[in-house]
């Protein structure tokens, strides 16, 4: 700081204490200066105190659960005379000439135990995510991460690979809260080491639950948890009076429902 100032200075530093030693004619500039180092610098870094928590987590995860039940069943009973899986599969082959399959195809599932697994996962990730950012905003933000994990996912696979479930969403669920985690500790300029866990949680999370099974899509874990990260850091941005609106909650938590209803309409239409 004093050399930025143009003050000469030499430091000493011994066993029991550090010296400052600048030229007599500098001395008062020099305390001035340091004084006001002091005062402006009083409150950093900010104390790291637990976040707030916010609200909306289980009625975010019970319209989840309720919406993927409902595609089950009623891809189950082949409503409205259409293979469900068919019409909303994600395929790299069609992925330009029908995008809504990035969304559709998070609420396909092959069966009871594939449904149950993004289920339990799913409102536990989400509500943990809805602590952070409110359920109407966690769930919109999921939802759309989860849409551009498959569309990354459907540029990288073969054109005629094809793939379905929430898992996606799932781990863009992870992404997100380790983004948030990854910024806000960031802005807090903690130790590097202190930086880097949240990394390595959403490694660890990705290897424990996202490499296993015979039937699973490590790709799609992955793009999700990648741009559930991207996601998470733009919505550490987001303003505590806005989390705290309820409209805005609210908004958001319809505008993240209506995507996922428009994109099944497109498939029957």
């Amino acid at each position: 700081m004093l050399r930025a100032q143009g003050i000469p200075f030499q430091q000493h530093g011994e066993p029991t204490e550090h010296r400052l030693l600048v030229p007599e004619e500098h001395a008062e500039a020099a305390l001035r200066e340091l004084r006001d180092y002091e005062t402006e610098n009083a409150d950093w870094p900010p104390s790291d105190a637990p976040v707030e928590s916010a609200g909306g987590g289980i009625e975010g995860g019970l319209v989840y659960v309720a919406f993927l039940i409902a595609v089950f069943l009623l891809d189950r009973k082949g409503a409205l005379g259409g293979d469900w899986k068919a019409l909303g599969a994600l395929r790299a082959d069609l992925l330009f000439q029908e995008p809504w399959r990035c969304f559709t195809a998070l609420s396909l599932h092959s069966g009871p135990p594939h449904l149950i697994s993004n289920l339990v996962f799913g409102s536990l990730f989400g509500f943990l995510v809805s602590m952070s950012l409110g359920g109407g905003i966690a769930w919109l933000v999921i939802c759309i991460a989860g849409a551009a994990g498959n569309l990354l996912n459907g540029l990288i696979r073969s054109a005629d690979s094809s793939s379905i479930g929430a898992s996606t969403a799932v781990f863009a669920a992870v992404g997100i809260l380790a983004g948030c985690e990854w910024r806000r500790r960031v802005l807090l300029r903690q130790r590097r080491i202190r930086r880097v866990a949240p990394f390595v949680m959403a490694s660890l999370i990705l290897g424990y639950l996202g490499m296993g099974g015979e039937n699973t899509d490590v790709a799609a874990h992955a793009t999700g948890l990648l741009s559930g990260f991207v996601g998470g850091v733009l919505c550490a941005r987001i303003g505590r009076a806005t989390i705290d609106s309820r409209s805005t909650q609210v908004t958001c938590g319809v505008v993240a429902v209506s995507l996922m209803c428009a994109a099944w309409i497109f498939p029957f239409a």
